[in-house]
């Protein structure tokens, strides 16, 4: 009898640890996304508008699409599943709001530039909005997920799957690609051993995906 009873505990935990398992790489894969955007508002402090628009313009367009990708997954796959694995219904109301909101200064940054007034402080408080939003996933939309209550599995590989179309639609390296660029990059470092080299390399890996900015630039005299 006790051989009968155990492969049925086995394959529940096996099911158990699945779950769990994907459960916790597509956490994983927002709070990367989440430290990515945090760093991009970050690195936009160290720029001047007026001194440095191209690199303003690529960074903030980069950053917009990155945002998008991030929150369409959210709102398509992840915020549905999160809904039956979460007792905080009102948690997940404010995070839909809170995405409504960011979308709103994404759109007016769309139809600015560098040379707008208002351009770096909408940025700046876009980039507030969500070091907030982050702050309410991280610290409890994400802690208070259960292992049960959704189909994780199915769950982390259509995010996956969304993810890769979504990313290639924007034109944004994917991940594999954009471990290769700060590889190169490094290299030419090393090899080079230029201060020069290392800030060329370091804004490599950030492609100028921007039509706004490939014409500022051809503009130039």
């Amino acid at each position: 009898m006790a051989t009968r009873s155990s492969p049925s505990r086995s394959s529940g935990g096996g099911a158990a640890r699945g779950a769990s398992s994907a459960k916790s790489q597509i956490v994983a894969m927002l709070k990367a996304d989440h430290k990515k955007a945090k760093k991009a508002f970050k690195d936009f402090e160290k720029l001047d508008p007026h001194e440095d628009p191209e690199s303003c313009q690529a960074l903030v367009e980069q950053t917009l699409a990155e945002i998008e990708v991030h929150a369409e997954l959210e709102e398509q796959v992840f915020y549905p599943a999160a809904r039956g694995a979460i007792k905080d219904e009102d948690l997940m109301d404010e995070a839909e709001v809170e995405h409504m909101t960011a979308k709103v200064l994404i759109e007016q940054l769309k139809g600015m530039g560098p040379e707008d007034a208002k351009f770096a402080a909408t940025f700046k408080v876009l980039g507030e909005y969500i070091n907030h939003h982050v702050q309410e996933e991280e610290g409890e939309m994400f802690r208070q997920l259960a292992a049960k209550g959704a189909d994780w599995d199915a769950v982390l590989a259509e995010m996956t799957s969304q993810r890769e179309r979504l990313m290639t639609e924007k034109g944004l390296p994917m991940e594999s690609e954009a471990s290769e660029s700060r590889s190169a990059g490094a290299s030419g470092r090393r090899s080079a051993g230029a201060p020069r080299s290392s800030a060329r390399g370091a804004s490599e890996t950030r492609p100028q995906a921007s039509s706004r900015s490939t014409k500022s630039s051809s503009d130039k005299p």
